[in-house]
């Protein structure tokens, strides 16, 4: 029940307590007592609750942290208070937090921040009103952190974002075995982009180090990260003769935890075979994904064919792999597939995001096939963009092809986890989707502020470093999720269980990353202002004066006091 429907019973009710005892009286009293005991309560009502009615609207001033007010503010026209962690001037009204400040200035329709910005908490309670904000200067530091939401062992990730003020500076990543990345230079806008690899699942803590001129440290960030278990594929590699990129894909595979089957043709009759690499109904329905060079296809009988593209049908990945130059007969045959691939004459040496380029073996080559069909997607590149691997749906899997040649250079040149991370994407892109999607969590977390999780879950809990669960209340988000709001009041890793699944994530304190905070709230604020309804002052409800309202009932309240006074001296 709420208070004023508490308070509207209540005053019913001495309404008609009030009316009993009138209906007592005699004559003229009675009708006075009867007048006085309904206007009484209905009076008292509008002292409590007095009408609304409209005043213009006007602007409130809000300080923020970081802010400075330009002169002393009008109070008579603009209205100034000041949040907490804001230097304001003597005078200027105190609140601890925007939310208070509404409801003491509630015809304020129009809030000017000055600063760095609303926390998220002020951010929902300014929802609703035009919001003035100009961002100020980013600060020097790091001011952005782009992390991968999910990592997987066995690929590569890359931590990159932007620094403020960037002139002169360099950053560093150093990396939890103490091994170091740079001293990089920062390009024109302050961005940065550090490539890595995951080799097993684990909590990693990095480290960003912010370097000035003279090679002193300006500012250390803490980057830790979670790499989550790959899922565990089933391979099909068919290879028409022995290679070395067969053998170092077979190797990585194995050591990355996959089910290989493999069969080498060494001679007409004679293969090498590892597993049940037949292909049967049975052996294809459990397999992930199949790797065909183009010599191995073409010794396919036509039933074989149709039984590795049924499969593909049914979910299976399926990767050409060329060796060699195609005839025209096997580009006319894969074109009937949907992979449109046409001899051409360009350049085959490239490189790769992330090689390190030393010696002759730096030099990777593809064979010179230009790809043709807006239904083929890339799903590898070179540092150029150009595309060496390409597939595209077929049923509910997928069909693709791949020309990149001795890729096996790479771990012969001291860069395996560049042709690990090459080959995990490329299965991830073509394998069967077997796994499920996991929860998601914010790239960023803060200490105090809301965080968003999702699952397809309807049942959340996140449990913090310090072993408290907390239940979190979710609704459906119309796309098979669930999301609801946690907020943090620890530091540190925390555990979002969903069902059966589980991912961590990791919230930061403020004072840990001062500039990336000071970012991250102007960035919000300003989106928040931008969204926010522009236009002039409107009119707005506010309740009127209750003073008159208590004078009018103090009249039969003294009237209803005078007729029971009276009744009992009568009485006595």
């Amino acid at each position: 029940m709420s208070l004023s429907l508490a308070i509207v019973l209540t005053l019913a009710a001495a309404a008609v307590l009030g009316l009993a005892e009138s209906a007592r009286l005699s004559g003229w009293r009675r009708l006075l007592g009867l007048a006085a005991a309904t206007a009484a309560p209905t009076l008292l009502y509008f002292v409590l609750f007095p009408p609304l009615h409209e005043v213009p609207g006007r602007t409130l001033q809000v300080l923020t942290t970081g802010a400075t007010m330009p002169s002393p503010p009008d109070t008579a026209e603009l209205r100034t208070v000041a949040l907490p962690g804001s230097v304001a001037p003597a005078g200027v009204e105190r609140v601890p937090d925007l939310a208070t400040a509404l409801r003491r200035h509630g015809d304020a329709t129009v809030l000017r921040v000055l600063g760095d910005g609303l926390s998220a908490a002020d951010r929902d309670a300014a929802r609703g009103r035009e919001l003035e904000f100009d961002a100020p200067p980013l600060p020097r530091g790091v001011i952005a952190l782009d992390i991968p939401a999910d990592i997987r062992a066995g690929h590569s990730f890359v931590i990159g974002g932007q620094v403020g003020q960037p002139q002169d500076l360099q950053i560093v990543l150093r990396e939890p075995g103490g091994a170091r990345q740079g001293p990089l230079s920062l390009d024109a806008d302050g961005r940065f982009r550090f490539t890595l690899f995951a080799a097993r699942a684990a909590e990693l803590d990095y480290e960003l180090q912010l370097l000035a001129a003279d090679g002193s440290e300006l500012q250390r960030l803490a980057v830790p990260v979670q790499v989550r278990d790959g899922a565990a594929l089933r391979l099909l590699l068919l290879s028409g003769g022995p290679d070395a990129d067969h053998k170092y894909l077979q190797r990585w595979a194995l050591d990355a935890g996959h089910t290989v089957d493999a069969r080498i043709s060494l001679s007409r009759g004679i293969a090498q075979q590892r597993g049940d690499a037949s292909l049967s109904a049975a052996t294809l329905a459990a397999t992930d994904i199949a790797i065909v060079d183009e010599r191995a296809w073409s010794a396919l009988d036509k039933a074989a064919r149709a039984r590795l593209l049924a499969a593909a049908d049914a979910g299976m990945g399926v990767l050409l792999r060329l060796v060699a130059a195609p005839s025209a007969a096997q580009i006319a045959e894969w074109r009937g597939l949907g992979i449109g691939l046409n001899n051409a004459d360009i350049a085959t040496t490239l490189h790769l995001p992330g090689e390190t380029r030393q010696g002759a073996t730096a030099a990777l080559q593809r064979l010179p096939l230009a790809v043709k069909g807006d239904a083929l997607i890339a799903i590898a590149r070179d540092d150029a963009g150009e595309a060496f691997a390409v597939a595209r749906n077929r049923g509910q899997g997928r069909i693709g092809a791949w020309w990149l040649q001795d890729s096996h250079t790479l771990v012969t040149s001291g860069q395996a986890a560049l042709h690990d991370a090459l080959w995990a994407d490329a299965l991830d892109a073509i394998a069967r989707p077997r796994q499920a999607v996991p929860p998601t969590v914010p790239a960023l977390s803060w200490q105090f502020e809301r965080a968003v999780v999702c699952a397809q879950e309807a049942t959340l809990r996140v449990t913090a470093p310090s072993g408290i669960a907390t239940d979190v209340t979710t609704r459906g988000a119309g796309d098979s999720r669930w999301c609801g709001g946690y907020w943090p009041r620890e530091t540190g890793w925390h555990t979002l269980q969903a069902g059966a699944a589980s991912t961590r994530f990791f919230v930061r304190a403020a004072a840990d990353a001062p500039s990336l905070y000071q970012a991250h709230t102007s960035a919000q604020t300003g989106a928040l202002a931008g969204a926010s309804a522009a236009g002039a002052l409107t009119l707005v409800a506010q309740p009127g004066a209750r003073w008159p309202w208590f004078l009018a009932w103090l009249l039969p309240a003294s009237v209803l006091w005078w007729l029971q006074r009276a009744r009992r001296t009568r009485v006595d």
